[in-house]
């Protein structure tokens, strides 16, 4: 144990205890820490000793105590340095001429927040220091930190001119309302104020005039009680110098080296200290995930630090991609070797988790056109920067491969369409309650098609069929009725019982919305054109030929199943009656509902009905409009329309919506009403029109004459053809309508009055001009 504790040893003095944010001392500190440590930097400057040193130096530091109150000025100067003017910058407590101008108080303060839904405590008290601009009478909020609280020194608020009142902003905070043991609000927290550094008060006491007074102690609240119970039960002893020294020559003696630092230590620490902070080599990196459903093509770069060998992984994604989540796949760590056993390697604790000590990758084993698989995702470097080239080259001996063109991989195409197709029947349940399960998790009522239940309720097609590809003879004779429901789109399938057959009728298929395989593997409901008189339809894999098919089927299949009588007949006549008394309050009301362009025929009754969740067919609508007005042509005018409906709609009670009020049905139906209520309904649109276009130049002052040059655009010849009035119509007039009006307009103006060129004079269109204020 020689030179271990019998030695003189050196000894230097601080006066500075270093602070508790853990910056470094001086070169020569010795203090017991991870040999890396990335955060901090705190790095052990003693690493390895020289060969022929076989023992342990060591240097006794002495603490002597700080006294904060005392300024630099009035300590003991040092007798290595001459009595020259030193400029004392930020430690001077002075206050200068330009320091009154743009002088900052500090105060020391605290608010109380509330705690929710804690047992332990009802508020917390969190202390902030404020700080206040003499310059503009700005203030500044700062929080300071708590040990172990999750709470960090936030900027509460920013510098700015603060209110005491919304509603006055003019009325500002000024120094003079910062008083020890007093209270502001601001913005609605009350800040308490309880002490103010030695500077602010020497401003006080100097510039202001004031003495302040002495600091209020800080409350207590739960949190702080229970942090200081910890720290005064903690008991930490030092280590001294002298039982360090012993330490060491009992390791020395047992183990037979000296230094309490492995290799492996020393080598990361010179490779901390030979490389500069946050130096890293970039590799361009493709991760192909597009194999996978919602896969993509991801660019990478892979940046390994040469300070600590540490890998990072960032992806560069383009604008609008739809990824979310940080562009980080990979924090900075040490990332293994492919295939390395990590059982068998060694790892760091470190104060923010382990690093590996062997067997990881560094900046030999990188290699471009080689794929890499970290944590399960394969990385194929294809090229690095300028940078990395060099930087290989010169500290590990080779030189990088060339850049590898990735187009081919961009061009390739992985995701394909994937098809899902619906699982197999197995019994339990209809069809359309399997595949709502399939499709979705909550499965949802189908939406009822009531246009077609009103045109299908009750229509079902019958057919008589047999096996077209029977399996045995016996099948051969069994007969089958094939039932489809065209309100529901259902089949059911019923055997007939045939004597001495072996067979027992009955059911064959349930009723149920069975659905048809096509040959591509997906499946659809059956509709009423599958089933033909001799044509096979495929059920279940079964084929069946259909036979015949009975009378009502025929009826639906030529579409004469619901014929017109006079019971139909009295029922859309009160229908009719009934929908015009609820909808409407005054005939005239409901008559230019009905006929919006003065015309009331049969489509309008039919457009009505439809309206009314009824449709009915063109002869239906027809026998309507007969029963309704039997002396019209075709056409209701509005006297027919109030004798039938004008004393329904005011004095309407049960009798006269009954069946009994309808005495006599006309069955016959008038086959050239349908013709002659177009026609009607063609002139009144003529009539319309002309006294739209007669309105339209009223409007336009000047002479006939004068419009007839602006409709014909000047000709010289003074004529206007068709082509020219149809651009003046759109252009000039802006006679907005639709393209059978405007042919109808055409029409009525040039047919019969054009010449051979297709062209009308200025006499022919005064002519038209006046017959429509005949009209008028």
């Amino acid at each position: 144990m020689k030179n271990s504790t019998a030695r003189t040893q050196p000894e230097k003095r601080f006066e500075h205890l270093p602070s508790d944010d853990n910056r470094p001392l001086a070169i020569g500190a010795n203090f017991q820490d991870d040999p890396l440590n990335r955060n901090t930097l705190r790095k052990s400057h003693a690493l390895q000793l020289d060969r022929k040193t076989d023992y342990a130096p060591h240097t006794e530091y002495t603490y002597t105590a700080f006294d904060g109150d005392k300024t630099r000025s009035s300590r003991k100067p040092l007798e290595d340095i001459n009595d020259v003017d030193v400029w004392n910058g930020w430690f001077s407590e002075e206050i200068s001429e330009e320091d009154k101008k743009y002088f900052v108080a500090r105060f020391a303060g605290f608010f109380k927040e509330t705690v929710q839904n804690s047992t332990m405590e009802k508020e917390r008290v969190r202390k902030v220091c404020i700080r206040f601009h003499v310059e503009d009478n700005s203030i500044s909020i700062q929080e300071s930190q708590e040990i172990n609280s999750g709470i960090t020194d936030t900027r509460i608020l920013d510098r700015r001119q603060v209110p005491k009142d919304t509603r006055n902003p003019s009325n500002i905070f000024l120094l003079s309302d910062f008083q020890i043991g007093g209270s502001v609000t601001i913005y609605g927290i009350i800040y308490t104020i309880v002490d103010m550094d030695a500077r602010s008060r020497k401003y006080a006491r100097e510039v202001l005039g004031e003495e302040a007074p002495a600091a209020v102690p800080w409350p207590d609240d739960v949190y702080s009680a229970s942090v200081k119970n910890t720290f005064s039960k903690s008991a930490v002893r030092g280590v001294t110098s002298d039982d360090m020294d012993l330490r060491r020559a009992v390791e020395q003696q047992l183990a037979g080296i000296y230094s309490k630092h492995s290799n492996e230590d020393i080598t990361i620490a010179r490779q901390f200290f030979k490389n500069p902070i946050k130096e890293h080599l970039s590799y361009l990196a493709l991760w192909d995930d597009r194999a996978n459903i919602s896969g993509d093509l991801h660019f990478c770069v892979i940046r390994l630090y040469s300070e600590n060998t540490s890998i990072e992984i960032v992806e560069d994604r383009p604008e609008n991609c739809g990824s979310t989540g940080g562009p980080i796949l990979l924090s900075r760590q040490r990332v293994p070797k492919p295939g390395s056993d990590l059982a068998a390697s060694r790892f760091q604790e470190h104060t923010y988790g382990k690093l590996m000590k062997n067997n990881y990758l560094s900046a030999e084993d990188i290699h471009i056109g080689e794929t890499y698989t970290i944590y399960g995702k394969p990385f194929f470097v294809y090229d690095c920067d300028q940078f990395t080239r060099d930087y290989v080259k010169a500290n590990c001996g080779f030189s990088l491969e060339p850049a590898i063109d990735i187009k081919p991989f961009l061009s390739e195409q992985k995701n394909h369409k994937v098809m899902f197709y619906p699982p197999p029947p197995n019994g339990f349940g209809s069809e359309t309650e399997k595949r709502d399960n399939w499709l979705t998790l909550e499965g949802k009522t189908a939406r009822i098609d009531l246009e077609k239940v009103i045109h299908e309720t009750g229509r079902v097609m019958k057919f008589s069929a047999k096996f077209a590809k029977p399996l045995s003879k016996d099948d051969e004779g069994r007969r089958f009725l094939v039932a489809f429901y065209r309100e529901t789109d259902e089949v059911e399938v019923t055997e007939k019982a045939i004597r001495n057959s072996g067979f027992m009728g009955g059911r064959f298929l349930t009723k149920g919305k069975h659905r048809m395989e096509l040959p591509n593997g997906t499946t659809r409901p059956y509709t009423p054109s599958d089933f033909q008189v001799g044509k096979e339809v495929v059920i279940f894999k079964r084929p069946f030929l259909l036979l015949e098919m009975d009378d009502m089927t025929q009826h639906i299949v030529n579409g004469t199943d619901n014929p017109t009588n006079e019971d139909k007949m009295r029922y859309l006549l009160l229908l009719l009656k009934q929908q015009i008394s609820l909808k409407f309050k005054k005939a005239n009301e409901a008559y230019r509902s009905l006929a919006p362009q003065g015309t009331l025929g049969y489509q309008q009754v039919k457009e009505f009905l439809r309206s009314c969740s009824c449709t009915i067919s063109d002869e239906e609508a027809v026998l309507l409009v007969q029963n309704i007005a039997p002396g019209s042509n075709g056409i209701i005018s509005y006297d027919q329309f109030l004798e039938i409906v004008n004393a329904g709609i005011e004095n309407m009670d049960e009798a006269s919506l009954s069946a009994r009020s309808v005495k006599n049905v006309n069955m016959t139906i008038n086959t050239t009403m349908k013709d002659t209520a177009s026609v009607s309904e063609i002139k009144h649109r003529h009539r319309q029109l002309r006294k739209s276009l007669q309105h339209k130049l009223i409007q336009r002052k000047g002479t006939v004459q004068e419009q007839f040059r602006l409709l014909a655009d000047h000709s010289a010849n003074s004529r206007l053809n068709r082509d020219t009035f149809r651009k003046s119509l759109n252009e000039v007039m802006h006679f907005n309508v639709n393209k059978p009006d405007e042919d109808m307009l055409v029409s009525m103006l040039f047919d019969g009055q054009q010449d051979e060129n297709g062209d009308i004079t200025f006499k022919q269109f005064q002519e038209f001009i006046d017959y429509c204020d005949d009209l008028s």
